[in-house]
């Protein structure tokens, strides 16, 4: 169980809104920018788009970004402990899942050394986020490779937002205790300024066995924003954050010889610091333009690997319209990533320093075919990077309106994932299989080793979606996809040298098909009260193949979730969230279906003060959701998530 206390203060402008201000119309209208890079209404875009809320966060009840990132559809969150999450979309989970492109607020966190995101080096204040963007499936065009399987993107308020002063603390049996600072306010006459601080300390999670594990998580965080006019025309942002984190992990044989030939604890350390500016503007033609550059620095120590990288990233846009049914949009990119490693016997890069880069083009035309009726969207991008060579990624999007209360659009997309670092250069160790024979000859060491001229991996998506507003209280939208991948990057045998065996990280010869269907829906029964769902199936057409068994069994075929919320009298609010999972079924990942329980009771006894308390896990009082398959020396059992309750307290003043 856990407590938690959330804090809010005076009359600013982040208070929070009531149901009854949040009609089905206003949902449907809801601002995205992250499927096209501009701005569009949920019910105007051509693709599988779903925004999470700042109120949809607050009443969750989330402390962290995976765990609100379960409200959206068609996406696997599944926690591995306290500190670690498999987090992708529409297939091929796992804590370094490859094909699910995160950003937050356009700055990329997709590490290019594993590939996939450290989901624990990501945070920041709850509160400051205004939405989170979820794309489901290809978004090559606008954000490059690695966005196959979808984009999210998290957007954080503008300064102007959060004026004032937000305090908020609290604390449970998980979430021993955190708490946050924010102070907004005014730079002359346009411009607006935040800075904020954070702290939190989370408790281990307990085995199957009782045992309590080494898995607690540490985290101390600071940023600031500041946004301001350059001239009428054009305006600026300038924001930061540095972080410092204590991850405790539990280090399973990895190697035949000390200390990786036994399990061990250990506190990784990672310290990170990112900067971003970002102008934007209009010409005097009327068009359109942004120029975006961040620097992102980050360095852990862990056991097994310590790796330092620097990266900087220039983005320019550029949006014309050159006449009434063409929006037209260009830009081009460059990153250069320097990314220096540690080895140990367990990991090893070669060469264990290296500057690489990659850049890219892209130009998109949004064509109207009937006014306000029929929309075709044809794009491409153009991108080379130094590893995976040169990839050609093209859409055409078709959006048809034939009124206001019914959309329906269909795509076809190929995007690309570049190959990971650690594939093109790095010997890993993967744990020992006994052979039955005397010590020293007891175990054979797995090793997989590097392919330095891996393909790119290649999807072909095509998706159907419709979305309708049945009435002034019930919304659908539905969207129906099917994925045919390409060269993924898998392992083949190698050579077996002494008492040592080869995977060779490899293209795979054979292709593989997933298919899905997803649906969201909003019912908001009375002014008071709103029922929110969804469900997604997903299956996997995968060979069979000895060598990667557990392809088709790292995600779940059947997922759903139902949320009931509800603004009673004396400024009482009250939000349930039951959530079903199916079971994964492969050889690592044999983990049962669970269906688990949240509340969250809040109240407000006075403006912009609230106090609350959310509890997790009510059905289950502990259930496994994914097992940590980072070595072949896996645990007997998965780690179970237990039931948490905490309090929170917010104030605004």
């Amino acid at each position: 169980m856990a407590l938690n206390v959330n804090i809010l203060g005076s009359a600013v402008a982040d208070n929070a809104p009531d149901i009854e201000d949040f009609s089905i119309n206003e949902l449907m209208q809801m601002e995205v920018s992250s499927a096209s890079r501009k701005s569009q209404t949920v019910s105007d875009t051509a693709a599988a788009a779903f925004v999470i809320s700042q109120e949809d966060i607050r009443r969750s009840g989330a402390t962290s970004i995976p765990d609100a990132l379960r409200l959206a559809p068609g996406l696997e969150v599944a926690q591995i402990n306290a500190s670690v999450w498999a987090v992708t979309a529409r297939g091929f989970n796992g804590r370094y899942a490859n094909k699910l492109l995160v950003l937050m607020d356009g700055r990329s966190v997709y590490t290019p050394l594993f590939s996939g995101v450290f989901w624990d080096l990501q945070d920041t204040l709850m509160e400051d986020i205004e939405r989170i963007e979820v794309i489901r499936g290809p978004g090559a065009v606008m954000w490059g490779a690695n966005a196959v399987n979808g984009v999210i993107n998290i957007i954080t308020k503008k300064a102007k937002d959060t004026q004032g002063n937000l305090f908020v603390a609290g604390g449970g049996n998980q979430e021993r205790g955190f708490a946050g600072y924010r102070h907004g306010g005014r730079i002359g006459d346009d411009g607006s300024y935040r800075v904020y601080a954070k702290t939190f300390e989370r408790d281990t999670f307990v085995n199957a066995s009782g045992d309590r594990l080494h898995d607690d998580w540490r985290s101390v965080q600071g940023g600031f924003r500041i946004d301001d006019r350059i001239s009428n025309d054009s305006r600026y942002t300038v924001q930061g954050d540095v972080y410092r984190k204590t991850i405790g992990n539990t280090v399973v044989p990895q190697t035949v010889l000390p200390p990786f030939n036994r399990e061990f604890n250990f506190d990784d350390h990672a310290d990170g610091a990112n900067l971003l500016a970002r102008w934007e503007g209009n010409f005097s033609d009327g068009s359109e333009f942004m120029l975006q550059g961040y620097y992102d620095r980050v360095a852990f120590s862990a056991a097994a690997l310590s790796d330092s990288q620097d990266m900087v990233d220039i983005d320019f846009q550029h949006r014309l319209h050159p006449n009434a049914d063409h929006d037209l949009m260009w830009g081009a990119s460059y990153r250069f990533i320097h990314s220096t490693t540690v080895n140990t016997s367990a990991i090893a890069f070669t060469p264990n320093s290296l500057g690489y880069h990659n850049g890219s083009v892209f130009v998109q035309d949004d064509i109207t075919l009937i006014d306000n009726t029929l929309r075709l969207t044809l794009g491409t991008k153009l991108e080379e990077s130094h590893f995976g060579n040169t990839q050609v990624q093209p859409n055409a999007r078709l959006m048809w309106t034939p009124d206001q209360v019914h959309s329906l659009w269909a795509s076809v997309s190929r995007a690309s994932r570049t190959p990971a670092r650690g594939e093109a250069q790095a010997n890993v160790g993967l744990g020992g299989v006994p052979t039955g024979l005397p010590a020293p000859f007891d175990q054979i060491q797995v090793i997989a080793q590097p392919d330095p001229k891996l393909r790119a991996e290649k999807i072909f998506a095509a998706e159907i979606g419709y979305r309708t507003q049945w009435t002034e209280k019930f919304s659908t939208d539905i969207t129906a996809f099917s994925n045919h991948y390409s060269d993924l990057v898998l392992f083949r045998r190698g050579e077996l040298v002494g008492l040592t065996q080869s995977l060779i990280w490899s293209n795979a010869q054979q292709d593989f098909t997933t298919r899905g269907i997803e649906i969201a829906s909003e019912w908001h029964v009375l002014d008071w009260m709103r029922f929110s769902g969804n469900y997604s199936h997903l299956k996997m057409e995968i060979p069979q193949d000895p060598l990667n068994p557990d392809i088709a069994g790292l995600s779940p075929r059947h997922r759903g979730s139902l949320r009931w919320q509800m603004d009673l009298p004396e400024k009482i609010k009250l939000d349930f969230t039951l959530r079903h999972v199916g079971r994964l079924h492969s050889t690592s990942q044999a983990v049962p279906a669970y269906t688990t329980f949240d509340a969250r009771l809040a109240y407000e006894p006075y403006n912009g003060v609230e106090f609350a308390v959310i509890a997790q896990n009510l059905f289950s009082p502990s259930h496994p959701e994914y097992k940590d398959s980072s070595a072949l020396s896996l645990p007997s059992s998965a780690v179970e998530v237990p039931r948490s309750i905490y309090g929170k307290l917010s104030w605004r003043f």
